[in-house]
This record gives C-alpha cells, sequence and structure tokens, in this order.
C-alpha cells in the first residue's frame, strides 16, 4: 500500500485561523486525513501532539486534564479530541489566561461532542473547519482551491475566459472514473479493484462500532441498511416516510439516524431555496453522501449515476461555501417537477447551477434554468455543466460549460 501526499486545500485556512484564533478545531469523517493534516501543520508550527486513540493518553485526558496539557504545553495538537469532554475546561482555562492565538490544534470526527464541548467552553475562541473528502483540483496537485466565486462576475467575457483556461489546465475527463474513484485516502492508496472493498468495510464498521458513539443503535444491521439506502439515494430530495416504508422504521427513527450521518460528517443536508418563492416550491432537503465513491460501494453499485456526478460538484460547491459566511448552497424544486441542481449564493447575489451527464446541451436541458432566473431577478446568471466540451453563451442569460472547467 501507497500513500500519496495530497495538497489540502484546508491548509491554508487553517494557518490563517492559528493566527486569529485560541483554539482551531478541524472536523471531518473518519479516514478523510484529518490527523495527517493536522499533523503536518503542527509538525512545520512547532506543536506538541498526541491523539486520545491512546488509551494511557487518554485516561490522563480525562482523569488528569490539567497535567496533560502542562505536559504538551503551549501549543498543542490533540487528535481525536472529543473523547474527553471534561478536556475542554481546561483548555479553556489555559486559553482565558494566556490570550494567545494559535495555542491548541484540535481534530476530531463526532461534531455534537466537537461543537458542543468546544462550543461551550470555547465560544468566542475557537474556529471550526471541515476535512472534506479529497476535492478534484486536490488530486490534480493544485496548490489552491479554485472556488466558485468568478461566477459572479459582471463582465460575461471574462468569466468564459476563466473557464476556458480552466477547462484546458484540466483536460477533457470522464466523470465516471472521477466518481467511481472517490477522495478517501486510503481507498485510494489500494489498486482501483480492491477499492469497493474498502469502502465496504468502511461502512460495516461505521455501523457496527463507531455509530455507538453518537447514539445508541439496538440493532446495528438495520442501520447498516439504513445507511446502504442513504448511498443508493444519494443527490435525492429527502423523504423520510420513504425510507420508512422500504425499512420498516418508524419515522422518527430514520430522522434521527439522518442527523447521526450528518453529525458524522458522512451526509451533507443541501437545504431548499425559497426566498420569495410560491407555495408550490418543495422545502425538503436534498441529502447527499459525502463521497461518490462511498455512495457506489454502501450502494453495491458498479456503474455510477447523473447524481454522483451531481455528488462531486457538491462536494466541491460545499468546500467554497465554507471559506467564507456570505456564503450559502441550495437546490431548487417546485410541486410540478422542475428543479435547478445547486444555488450558490453570495451575499445578495445568487447563480442556479444544472449539472447535467449528458454529452451534448440544447434548449431541452437548461428550460429549469430559464424557469428560475424568470422566478428570481437576483440571480446574476445560469450555469449548465456537463460532458458537453463546448464553452458558450446560450439564449436567456445562461453559460454552458463542462463540468470539469468548474471543479
Amino acid at each position: 500500500m501507497t500513500t500519496t501526499k495530497y495538497p489540502r486545500a484546508l491548509e491554508t485556512i487553517v494557518c490563517r485561523d492559528l493566527s486569529i484564533y485560541p483554539v482551531v478545531a478541524v472536523m471531518g469523517a473518519r479516514q478523510i486525513g484529518k490527523s495527517t493534516l493536522c499533523q503536518e501543520i503542527a509538525d512545520s508550527q512547532g506543536y506538541k501532539g498526541c491523539t486520545l486513540d491512546d488509551p494511557d493518553v487518554l485516561r490522563k485526558a480525562i482523569e488528569m486534564p490539567e497535567m496533560l496539557l502542562d505536559e504538551l504545553g503551549s501549543k498543542a495538537y490533540i487528535d481525536e479530541a472529543q473523547r474527553a469532554p471534561g478536556l475542554f475546561r481546561a483548555i479553556k482555562a489555559i486559553v482565558d489566561r494566556e490570550q494567545q492565538p494559535g495555542s491548541y490544534l484540535l481534530s476530531g470526527s463526532n461534531q455534537p461532542s466537537m461543537l458542543g464541548n468546544v462550543g461551550d467552553s470555547l465560544q468566542g475562541r475557537a474556529a471550526y473547519r471541515t476535512l472534506r473528502p479529497l476535492l478534484l483540483s486536490e488530486l490534480r496537485f493544485d496548490e489552491a482551491h479554485p472556488g466558485w466565486s468568478f461566477l459572479f462576475g459582471d463582465h460575461e467575457a471574462t468569466i468564459l475566459a476563466e473557464l476556458e483556461a480552466r477547462a484546458a489546465s484540466s483536460s477533457e475527463l470522464d466523470w465516471r472514473e472521477v466518481a467511481s474513484t472517490g477522495g478517501f485516502p486510503r481507498a485510494l492508496s489500494v489498486p482501483n479493484e480492491y477499492r469497493p472493498q474498502i469502502l465496504n468495510d468502511y461502512i460495516s464498521t461505521f455501523a457496527n462500532r463507531d455509530i455507538r458513539e453518537i447514539l445508541g443503535v439496538e440493532y446495528p444491521e438495520r442501520f447498516e441498511a439504513f445507511f446502504r439506502l442513504v448511498c443508493a439515494w444519494t443527490g435525492q430530495v429527502f423523504n423520510a416516510s420513504a425510507y420508512s416504508r422500504d425499512l420498516g422504521i418508524s419515522v422518527n427513527t430514520i430522522r434521527r439516524w439522518i442527523d447521526a450521518l450528518k453529525r458524522s460528517f458522512l451526509v451533507e443536508i443541501v437545504q431548499p431555496y425559497s426566498r420569495n418563492a410560491s407555495q408550490r416550491v418543495i422545502k425538503a432537503p436534498k441529502v447527499f453522501v459525502i463521497d461518490s465513491a462511498l455512495a457506489l460501494a454502501g450502494a453495491r453499485e458498479n456503474e455510477p449515476s447523473g447524481f454522483h456526478l451531481e455528488s462531486l460538484v457538491c462536494n466541491d460547491l460545499l468546500q467554497w461555501r465554507d471559506e467564507s459566511p456570505s456564503r450559502a448552497v441550495y437546490h431548487w424544486r417546485l410541486q410540478g417537477g422542475q428543479e435547478v441542481d445547486f444555488i450558490i449564493q453570495d451575499g445578495q447575489e445568487i447563480i442556479p447551477i444544472e449539472v447535467k451527464a449528458a454529452n451534448s446541451i440544447g434548449k431541452r436541458e437548461v428550460q429549469h434554468l430559464e424557469t428560475f432566473l424568470d422566478r428570481y431577478k437576483n440571480a446574476k446568471r445560469g450555469i449548465v455543466l456537463s460532458c458537453d466540451p463546448n464553452i458558450r453563451s446560450m439564449a436567456n442569460n445562461i453559460i454552458a460549460a463542462p463540468w470539469w472547467a468548474g471543479i
């Protein structure tokens, strides 16, 4: 097994935060690369580190947190910090006394423990960042995440030129291959034929062991069946009743379980866009498994669908969203079936984005974008991303581009 070192877009953000906040917490799913990223940052900036996966260190963190922090010194990195909730109170005492930015770098994979304990003890003193599966730009070894802000520009010619430059830099890509590869570092380190097995084992381990840290599940095999159904329905509007009917589990349990997957950073919830909208707008969110290859393995499918291409784009959009509090990502759907995959927002401006697996784009593929643009006058323009390599302006303020020019 060989491990490739990929650049991570979050590294620059975490290093910036360490110069501002006393505590920076890096969160994300297990085996997503948090420890690797944080250890590299810790080594480069002189942090002394430990992991609470070590039973002896964990015992000290629970029973004698002040002693552990004293041993680590004024710049400490603590991995899996959520395992010792009492540690955060001890960190708060030191932070309040010393008032020094960059005192503690924490990482963890349990959102309620990290956000709850860090938030309760260190409100206003900590920054929280989410590490996602490897982005396409990271897999290409790009030093920086290109982002989506250029789409909000005032000059269409500039936007078209940027899309042309990105497309040329990336070269044409097969989305099926990219979706099947995914972005879990450990899965990427093994030959292609073993990747589904690695990801399948990941799901089984989470359902039968890790979920107990988040909520009590009496029948883990039923939770695993639920997780696999979520994988099969990735990118679709969440319907708790449909899950309930398929699995024979109560709607309330389904809602608790989807929340547990979100808190474990394994799914993302994309809320509907409905500002100034009519009653015909569907208010249900979409659920995306965070990694397209994980979704394929969980559903025991070999061939990716258009939903997996959407997942690739979604993961990239959410990285862009996380970089600024003025940004948001939504979806839009009417009861009559008209829908737009993503609505991205920066400040008061919005842009609808359609993602198509089609090899050519015509008027039919952009009609829902036209409906949205007609209803929402604050939309700058519409974007359709597809497998069509031609970058061009279409009618009604819509730009068509290949998907690899966007992410």
